[in-house]
């Protein structure tokens, strides 16, 4: 009898151990995941904004050069001419691209307008909703980043559709993100004293991207946390981008979620091809 309670004894202080060095763990994980979210995603110091970096790729905030490739989107709001970013985001590039020249998105919707901030885009239903039908082989393409692509005034961002990873990756905020066809066009929030303080208490070394956000505008709290494939350029793009930004909406059907614009607005057309083919509906000049 008492080796039987000696055995139950050891079994229950082995049991405690474990569960003990479980708390541990998800203590310590949970602890990481929390100074990583809380730190900048990139290396601030080492990233390119413009060719005044001395950056051999000048990305987003410089007029691209007239053989970059580019989109022109034709809506029923007015046109965005934008420059794509095959090196920096080549999977979801690859299948927007795919997807426009095959007119995937002709008489696709705008279905949510978050005012003077952004618009979301692309869906085949005026609620946002995907085709019943899909078998989702196009809303699984693994998020890219890159420190050289921002959220900017003008970016096209992919938000997360859905994300996968064990117990552990999601302690350790390693989970896998994955995006679709559905895409966020940024106008910007509004900026002031405070908005800096937030943006300079991410890194150290973030007076570029400040500076950047504060000069352009930009949505700064999508930064690293979504795919960005293409800037848009051009009065016109940016006349279009605040008009539909502008427009006033419906509310939600459900908390926290879409609002669509109360008058239609559709993409009638997505053309591929180069800046220099679309400059003259850009107007060459930047906002």
């Amino acid at each position: 009898m008492a080796l039987k309670n000696h055995k139950k004894t050891i079994t229950r202080i082995f049991i405690l151990l474990v569960v003990m060095t479980l708390i541990c763990m998800g203590v310590f994980a949970c602890t990481n995941y929390l100074e990583q979210q809380s730190k900048a995603f990139v290396d601030m110091s080492k990233v390119q904004l413009s060719s005044k970096d001395d950056s051999a790729n000048s990305l987003q905030l410089d007029e691209p050069e007239s053989d970059a490739p580019a989109m022109k989107i034709t809506t029923t709001a007015g046109t965005i001419v934008a420059e794509l970013f095959p090196e920096q985001a080549p999977a979801y590039v690859k299948q927007f691209t795919e997807l426009a020249e095959s007119g995937y998105y002709d008489d696709t919707y705008v279905f949510s307008v978050e005012k003077g901030v952004y618009f979301e885009a692309g869906s085949p239903n005026a609620d946002g909703s995907l085709d019943s039908d899909a078998d989702g082989t196009y809303e699984k393409v693994e998020r890219e980043t890159s420190g050289d692509l921002w959220p900017f005034r003008g970016a096209f961002c992919v938000p997360t559709t859905s994300k996968e990873g064990n117990i552990l990756d999601r302690f350790t905020g390693r989970m896998t993100s994955y995006c679709g066809t559905r895409f966020v066009v940024c106008n910007s929030i509004v900026f002031d004293d405070s908005t800096k303080e937030e943006l300079q208490s991410v890194s150290e070394n973030a007076e570029k991207i400040n500076d950047a956000f504060l000069e352009r505008g930009g949505v700064p709290n999508y930064s690293q946390q979504m795919t960005v494939f293409a800037q848009a350029y051009g009065d016109e793009s940016f006349d279009t981008i605040d008009k539909i930004t502008e427009a006033a909406t419906q509310p939600a059907a459900t908390e926290g979620g879409y609002t669509p614009p109360e008058d239609e607005i559709r993409i009638q057309t997505i053309e591929i091809g180069t800046y220099g083919e679309f400059a003259d509906t850009a107007e060459n000049t930047k906002k």
